[in-house]
């Protein structure tokens, strides 16, 4: 290397937030070591999954750090610029060291960077004690100051905080989000419940009214685990921000995971465990309650009879479930409960499912296609889980299709059905009444009290002020027993997490 190249490296250390620090003789000597490189835009510097044989400390440009998504795709974590220093924390250990956690990447314009070989520099520090000794020095001083932006941002949460004592106990943390009065009132009996009888092992459970999101997230710092529930939103860069703040798994305490990027969940080195199944019966049975107050018009009779208006017309008119047609999409556990109490109804039963099941034919049940479904019942049941393949299963194209006055009722999952579609089909009477316990867009108003406020959402405004609409807010599941079972299986998902340590598939209730 000539005096030229040695002086820009010289500088180039001096520039860098890590090595700047280093003493001037170590830099001097770490400068005869270091290489320059122009990695042209898309260059790979160090592979994600590769040992780490080297540092690099970027002089100009942009280095991308990314990750392979599981399942395919790639997600940019983040990028750095002049005077980041990469790498280091890898060479500077042992040499057989982890491998890198990200890949990265020369980004747009391409990068100039300082390469110092991992093992020239492991002997520059063993051949002189006061460079080894600097280096120490150094890793102290990042460690500090990384430790103290820790520790603050703990601080900041705790606040307010009443903490059991731990000592002597396997304490696991975690921060429930999105919590409701009745979150907090039935989950702190059972936590209390087992710390008691837990034998050294500890849930220590805090709570936030904040539904999960890539702004909330942070909150999460010094926690291992995070309880969520079906309105809060673990996209790719929430899931990087629970992983970067020391969360390692996440405990939904109901069945549903739509919101969740499983993908990235696993490709953060996540787990995931859910409550498979809380109270079937709930969901069915509030099912067939929808049914009946739009069939019989129960929402309008009762508040005509609290305004001591006892009469009768043709607006309360309703019909006989008995002899009708009636068609449940979706024959899971809770859609063979709904369709054992339809036929006690003495109704025609339908039944559609990609995997049908021979408990319903037994029943006698028929399974027949989607069209055969929409053609002829008078009642359809949405009771199918919201994929890709059943997104919008109630649109635009389906409603010439439909029996006309025909009763939708939906108590799976709001995106199931078209908003705008279903507006469409009760303005036209082509659909005769609905009733529904989840809404396509419900994550803006669902679980909060906008009694006091206007709402913007024109669709929704529409809907709530249709006699032909029964609405209730997500609350089919809301029975003592399904809620018993949420907490229970919970806390279980976070003790088998957390102090029989079980991963992957031998998580019982895992998401793969």
């Amino acid at each position: 290397m000539n005096d030229d190249s040695k002086s820009t490296a010289r500088a180039v250390l001096d520039a860098s937030r890590w090595a700047s620090k280093f003493s001037d003789s170590l830099k001097d000597d770490l400068a005869k070591l270091m290489m320059p490189f122009n990695g042209p835009e898309g260059h790979v510097f160090i592979s994600e999954g590769e040992p780490i044989n080297e540092f690099i400390i970027v002089e100009s440009g942009i280095i991308s750090r990314t990750k392979h998504v599981s399942g395919g795709g790639i997600h940019e974590i983040d990028t750095v610029g002049p005077g980041s220093t990469l790498g280091f924390l890898h060479v500077a250990g042992h040499p057989d060291d982890e491998v890198s956690f990200a890949t990265l990447a020369a980004g747009k314009g391409g990068a100039k960077v300082w390469i110092v070989p991992g093992g020239h520099f492991r002997k520059l520090c063993n051949s002189n004690p006061e460079h080894s000794s600097d280096v120490i020095r150094v890793l102290t001083l990042v460690l500090r100051a990384e430790s103290k932006l820790l520790r603050a941002a703990v601080v900041v949460n705790s606040a307010g905080r009443e903490v059991a004592s731990t000592e002597g106990k396997k304490v696991l943390k975690v921060l429930c989000y999105d919590t409701a009065s009745w979150v907090k009132e039935n989950f702190e009996p059972q936590v209390a419940t087992f710390n008691d009888t837990g034998k050294g092992r500890m849930i220590q459970m805090d709570f936030t009214q904040d539904r999960l999101d890539v702004k909330t997230a942070r909150s999460a710092v010094g926690y291992d685990a995070v309880c969520l529930f079906v309105n809060d939103t673990a996209d790719i860069n929430t899931i990087q921000i629970l992983s970067m703040c020391g969360v390692n798994m996440i405990a939904m305490r109901c069945a549903g995971y739509d919101r969740v990027d499983i993908k990235a969940v696993k490709t953060f080195g996540m787990e995931i465990a859910r409550v498979p199944a809380y109270s079937p019966y709930a969901v069915a049975e509030h099912a067939v309650a929808l049914l009946m107050s739009v069939c019989r018009r129960i929402t309008k009779a009762s508040k005509r009879v609290k305004m001591a208006n006892f009469t009768l017309d043709s607006s309360l008119l309703g019909m006989d479930i008995h002899g009708k047609t009636v068609g449940v999409m979706g024959t899971g556990k809770i859609g063979q409960i709904l369709c054992r109490i339809i036929t006690g109804f003495g109704a025609n039963l339908l039944a559609y499912d990609v995997f049908e099941s021979d408990a319903v034919e037994e029943m006698g049940g028929q399974y027949v296609t989607q069209e055969d479904i929409y053609k002829n019942c008078d009642v359809i049941f949405l009771m199918m889980p919201l994929l890709p393949a059943t997104k919008h299963t109630i649109c635009d194209e389906v409603l010439p299709l439909l029996k006309k006055g025909v009763i939708l009722i939906n108590t799976s999952r709001g995106g199931l059905i078209d908003t705008s579609a279903l507006v469409k089909g009760l303005q036209s009477d082509i659909i005769g009444g609905c009733g529904l316990d989840v809404y396509e867009n419900e994550g803006d108003y669902f679980f909060q009290d906008w009694s006091g406020k206007a709402i913007e959402d024109n669709a929704l405004v529409t809907l709530l002020g249709s006699n032909r609409v029964v609405m209730t807010a997500h609350q089919a599941f809301f029975t003592r027993e399904a809620i018993d079972k949420i907490v229970s299986t919970t806390i279980e998902n976070l003790s088998n997490f957390g102090f029989q340590k079980l991963r992957g598939d031998e998580l019982p209730n895992s998401i793969q």
